[in-house]
């Protein structure tokens, strides 16, 4: 009998070659992942041949397919761009003897001015009269908001850094080096908050890149650092005064069914639970000012809002995932479905793996 993440893999890429996927729009043959299908059907003639299990799901319109992983009897889980409650009854409930889940949750789109359109009033989260964490932020040249993930060092240097999303930090690769970083974002200033003012400048992304994965390589994370400018006027703690917490110098791997909780610019704090491992890649439609176009993204995980509610909405994109004790940072949003119920994040060894090395900074202004 296949494993869960085997069915995972044959699944998806059944549903890529034969156009399922809608923001791929059409047919889509991934070389990597035809050979990883071919060695997981192997053994296994009713799916990988003769497709029987394939067959069986229709015309269903695909976001994505995962896995669950560190639990037994883990499941697949297959999101859908749309499908109603019918629909969803009637696709299999096993596949090769792996329970199937399939969930409704529409379109994901990043588009970095959007946070407006979610609130316009944006959390900006201070203690001891500094910044913290899980604040609103945006570089001056951008007309958007996302949220400060954390403080961060380089591996093998002291020097302080903001870490966010590229989409959030970056314009979607095209925020000139050394730009202006303020907190709270322009478009988040208003009268009873302190006025947008500089903690940072813009330095090294995480590319982004729009293409067919047949020939462009799936990216692992949105990812971008800004130099900080005012260490003296930020703090790693995150969030508010009274719920929040110091961010945790400990990172691990994301695992299924793990409760976790996030502040971000425009949700605050959020709890969720660790949901699938996305192996497979997945499209995402980016559109930003500058930025136009499908990205693919593979390894990443997604996290469910507590019994449906909702995790993350568009300007917390950047938000560090931490357990629900915060002993432990698991990962950084990156895009979320539109009535906020889902998270995707990218996992925090690919985050720390960035750069060349990164570190969490805890204990900073708290």
């Amino acid at each position: 009998m296949p494993d869960a993440e085997e069915v995972a893999t044959l699944l998806a890429y059944e549903f890529l070659r034969d156009g399922k996927y809608s923001a791929a729009q059409g047919p889509v043959e991934i070389r990597q992942l035809a050979m990883a299908a071919a060695i997981g059907a192997a053994d296994h003639v009713a799916l990988g041949e003769e497709r029987e299990g394939i067959e069986a799901f229709g015309s269903i319109a695909v976001q994505s397919v995962g896995f669950e992983q560190g639990i037994d009897d883990p499941k697949v889980h297959v999101y859908l761009t749309r499908g109603s409650s019918k629909l969803i009854r009637s696709l299999p409930k096993t596949v090769e003897g792996v329970p199937i889940v399939a969930h409704q949750m529409g379109t994901v789109v990043v588009r970095p001015e959007a946070a407006a359109s979610a609130t316009n009033q944006g959390h900006l989260f201070e203690r001891q009269d500094r910044i913290c964490c899980g604040s609103s932020c945006a570089p001056t040249s951008e007309n958007s908001s996302g949220t400060l993930g954390a403080l961060v060092r380089r591996a093998g240097s002291e020097r302080m850094y903001l870490l966010s999303n590229n989409h959030v930090l970056a314009g979607c690769n095209h925020v000139p080096i050394d730009q202006p970083i303020l907190s709270p974002s322009s478009a988040d200033g208003r009268p009873a908050m302190r006025a947008p003012g500089e903690i940072g400048r813009h330095e090294i992304i995480h590319e982004l890149r729009s293409g067919n994965p047949h020939f462009v390589n799936p990216c692992d994370a949105d990812l971008a650092l800004a130099r900080a400018t005012d260490e003296a006027g930020l703090s790693s703690w995150q969030g508010g005064a009274d719920d929040g917490f110091d961010t945790p110098a400990a990172t691990a791997s994301p695992m299924s069914a793990v409760r976790v909780k996030k502040f971000g610019r425009t949700t605050g704090l959020t709890f969720g639970v660790v949901e699938a491992k996305v192996g497979t890649p997945m499209p995402v439609a980016y559109t930003a000012r500058h930025f136009r176009g499908t990205v693919w993204f593979k390894d990443v995980w997604t996290v469910r809002g507590i019994d449906g509610a909702t995790f993350a909405l568009p300007g917390d994109s950047g938000s560090l995932v931490v357990t629900e004790d915060a002993q432990t940072a698991i990962g950084l949003i990156f895009a979320g479905n539109r009535n906020g119920e889902y998270a995707w994040i990218v996992p925090m060894p690919c985050v720390i793996g960035a750069f060349g090395g990164l570190r969490l900074v805890a204990g900073h202004g708290v």
